[in-house]
């Protein structure tokens, strides 16, 4: 159905859908708008959806219209048919009938009888002055208010949605009230239902501000490329059309909006995302990649991990990942992988607000939860928890290119990699070879109620083999810009051993101690993986995560672990000093 509704869009003649699916259709040639009884009445040298539209010859507001009216027509028909299940958030922006003194309403959904489906807008707010729901304007907004009052994105996506045939919209700013705590910490932890139940999510993919508006002057050579015909001796002419090669990196995967680490979610939970980028539209489902340049499909050459960021859904993903797993694992071990896909996906977008590190991320917590049937807990499943602790930091550094740093205020555990700013490699979710028994893991929620949302505190309880170290000249290693070689106080070692830190300055000078958690067979031998922590209450008896510990050695007979015949794997000794710890 999806790549239906893109052929609607895109260049019908070439699409594989039929005549009853398309109710009006509109043709552009150089600017010159001709209506077309069927998709077999276009000429030839005509293009659909505005391919042909050129700054020079069309105003801005009739480029506006015809950006819009090309691909709404052929639209209603199609998608409106795939409608979800009927679920309406808390509130949504209403599209009055024409003739009414007010455009639009705030809606309280509760208390009316809805019919149709909605649209969901994602946006960057950026420096503009945006309508906020607040306590005091509740009343007024019920009322009505001018699409006027509106920045420029949001009239244009009001205008999408009216055209598309729907009478509501669901805006963050006017949806969620923005001064009470509590209204914001429920609606993140709606965003699954939100987004996933809207019929399209509108993305001004292309925006740095809300008053960039969704269209944008383009010229058409941006479409349609450069044709070459070259003539060759004794060979055949061929016709080239040459393309960016970059051009969905460009349009979409590196457009100023899905920078926004909040948009990492919304694109996934989208049944479909419209994206009005910079040069062109592009549409993202999960059956279909594709742009007004290639509008049946990105060819082999532009497609990429980032080109197929639908594939990240945890609906259609299982195939995929069940090459990543041994054939005697756990099918949940699949969509641990999936998660782990996601974090590496989100923690390289920027937050506005630091304290939205796990809201941010609550909407596809929430759907994981209900296939994998597990507790969460800071970012990371208690069915995976021990390998799930052993992320760690991609070159030290935050995806912008900065050093990673620690939250200044608290929203998660030193074990949790939301405690930190910086591009996250999370831990091969693994069930074998795990050297730790954790005896109790908790976190504790801000907002009571909202446990995949900001943390008030949290710890785990677990008994393992800890053994203390020191940094081994500190200033040399220090010129590994990532990792830090460390040895053990009371035994001679032979192998590579490192300590890649959280925070880069956390663990230069400091006495540390590495806790074994898990071992993995390599060529080069066996990597013992674990946490370098450091003691913070004695009485207590608490450690706080400080970075990831990594070993490789080819014979392990000076570490309190060893290689089990029977089992075939690397396990702890018998006879092992091991201690319980609180990890905080």
């Amino acid at each position: 159905m999806c790549r239906l509704v893109w052929a609607s869009f895109s260049d019908l003649t070439t699409g594989d859908i039929s005549e009853e699916d398309i109710s009006v259709m509109y043709v552009v040639q150089r600017g010159k708008e001709t209506p077309a009884v069927g998709y077999k009445d276009i000429p030839a040298d005509h293009y659909i959806l505005g391919f042909s539209l050129n700054v020079d010859t069309v105003t801005t507001a009739d480029y506006k219209d015809r950006y819009n009216m090309f691909i709404v027509e052929p639209f209603k028909g199609s998608l409106l048919k795939h409608q979800s299940k009927p679920y309406y958030p808390t509130r949504l922006v209403e599209i009055l009938p024409d003739g009414e003194d007010k455009k639009l309403r705030l809606c309280l959904t509760s208390k009316e009888i809805l019919t149709g489906p909605y649209l969901a807008l994602s946006h960057r707010w950026g420096i503009a002055s945006v309508l906020k729901l607040k306590h005091s304007k509740i009343a007024d907004l019920e009322k009505g208010f001018n699409i006027t009052d509106l920045p420029r994105t949001f009239q244009d996506a009001v205008v999408v949605t009216k055209r598309l045939g729907c009478k509501y919209i669901w805006i963050d700013s006017l949806c969620i009230i923005q001064d009470s705590i509590e209204d914001w910490a429920y609606e993140a932890g709606m965003m699954s239902e939100v987004y996933t139940n809207a019929l399209c999510s509108i993305s001004a993919t292309g925006n740095f501000s809300s008053d960039d508006g969704c269209f944008q002057e383009r010229n058409a050579s941006d479409v349609e490329g450069l044709v070459v015909n070259p003539r060759w001796t004794g060979l055949q002419s061929t016709i080239f059309r040459v393309i960016e090669y970059g051009l969905w990196d460009n349009l979409v995967t590196s457009a100023p909006l899905n920078k926004r680490a909040w948009v990492v979610q919304e694109r996934l939970l989208a049944p479909c995302v419209l994206h009005f980028g910079r040069t062109q539209l592009a549409w993202e489902c999960h059956e279909l990649d594709a742009c007004e340049s290639y509008p049946a499909g990105l060819p082999l050459a532009q497609q990429n991990a980032q080109s197929k960021h639908k594939g990240l859904d945890p609906d259609v993903d299982g195939k995929e990942l069940q090459s990543m797993g041994d054939s005697r694992s756990s099918p949940k071990l699949y969509t641990y992988h999936l998660w782990s896909k996601i974090i590496t996906a989100y923690t390289a977008g920027e937050l506005t607000v630091a304290s939205d590190k796990l809201a941010a991320m609550s909407g596809l917590a929430k759907k994981l939860q209900a296939s994998l049937q597990d507790e969460y807990l800071a970012g990371l499943w208690k069915g995976t928890l021990s390998s799930g602790l052993l992320w760690k930091v991609m070159d030290g550094k935050q995806a912008n290119g900065l050093p990673s740093t620690r939250a200044g205020r608290y929203r998660a555990p030193s074990w949790s990699w939301a405690a930190l700013d910086g591009h996250i490699m999370p831990g091969r979710p693994n069930i074998e070879r795990i050297l730790i028994a954790i005896q109790e893991a908790m976190t504790v929620p801000l907002v009571p109620g909202n446990p995949m949302g900001q943390l008030s505190s949290g710890w785990i309880r677990l008994r393992g083999a800890l053994l203390p170290g020191y940094i081994a000249h500190p200033e040399s290693s220090a010129l590994q810009s990532d990792r830090l070689s460390v040895h053990f106080s009371d035994r001679n070692v032979t192998g590579d051993q490192w300590i890649f830190p959280d925070v880069q300055d956390e663990v230069s000078h400091q006495p540390v101690f590495c806790l074994l958690i898990s071992t993995k067979n390599q060529y080069d031998g066996t990597l013992v993986q674990g946490l370098a922590l450091r003691y913070i209450d004695p009485a207590m008896n608490t450690y706080r995560r400080v970075g990831l510990f990594e070993g490789t050695y080819k014979s392990y007979q000076d570490l309190p672990i060893h290689y089990s015949k029977s089992a075939r794997r690397v396990e702890l000794v018998e006879d092992a000093e091991l201690k319980t710890i609180v990890l905080i």
